[in-house]
């Protein structure tokens, strides 16, 4: 049984409110693929985590406790979408050996956040290692990875394959702390180099891509690895 894991961002699943035909539609394309593969669904807080975390920080609010609250956005966002699926956990796990243990029960194991300090996408890697999935597909609101933001520099570049050091070199001076919005995190990057994940980074509303990553290894995005 091939193992997939899908780091599932909140902007794809939560914009103004939840995205429900998206989330029915992206279950209905995954539910396609027969018994031979068995996916771990990570998912982001997307704007309901934002709104919390821009207005509380305002006020001072440290990072941890930031973090807490996007960690609980991203599990209401994660049990909403496990609804959607016919073979899904109904509790959400809280740690990645939690979500091990249901992906010997499930095809379809859907998560979020963990810890403070582990964005979704390190949790997203690190599940990949622990059920020995040798790909991840990083479901984002751009389509690959970007010399720069394209939302902001009409001159960016999309870049179609990085080794894993160059996309490490790329992420170095991102952003940090709760909520940043870069194109993978500098711990996921290290943990997906470590264990040799493939990583393609492409949007996540196209829901094409996903068949053709899991089955040909192509995509119109970006090929980490």
């Amino acid at each position: 049984m091939e193992s997939v894991v899908i780091s599932l961002g909140g902007s794809i699943i939560s914009t103004d409110g939840l995205n429900l035909a998206f989330m029915e539609s992206f279950a209905r394309e995954l539910q396609k693929f027969g018994e031979g593969y068995r996916f771990g669904i990570v998912v982001g807080g997307g704007s309901l985590a934002r709104s919390y975390i821009s207005e509380l920080r305002k006020y001072g609010v440290n990072d941890n406790v930031l973090d807490e609250i996007g960690i609980n956005a991203t599990r209401m966002n994660a049990l909403a979408l496990s609804t959607f699926f016919e073979d899904s956990n109904s509790k959400i796990p809280t740690t990645v050996n939690d979500a091990a243990e249901l992906a010997r029960i499930y095809r379809f194991t859907v998560m979020g956040g963990t810890e403070p300090g582990h964005t979704t996408d390190t949790v997203s890697t690190l599940l990949a290692e622990r059920i020995n999935a040798r790909i991840m597909i990083n479901a984002t609101s751009v389509d690959g990875v970007y010399t720069d933001d394209p939302r902001k520099d009409s001159d960016a570049r999309k870049i179609p394959s990085l080794t894993y050091d160059e996309a490490i070199s790329l992420a170095i001076g991102k952003s940090i702390g709760a909520g940043p919005n870069v194109f993978m995190d500098l711990t996921a990057l290290n943990i997906a180099k470590r264990s040799g994940i493939r990583i393609y980074v492409t949007h996540g509303t196209e829901l094409s891509e996903y068949g053709n990553i899991i089955r040909n290894r192509k995509t119109s995005g970006s090929v980490i690895g």
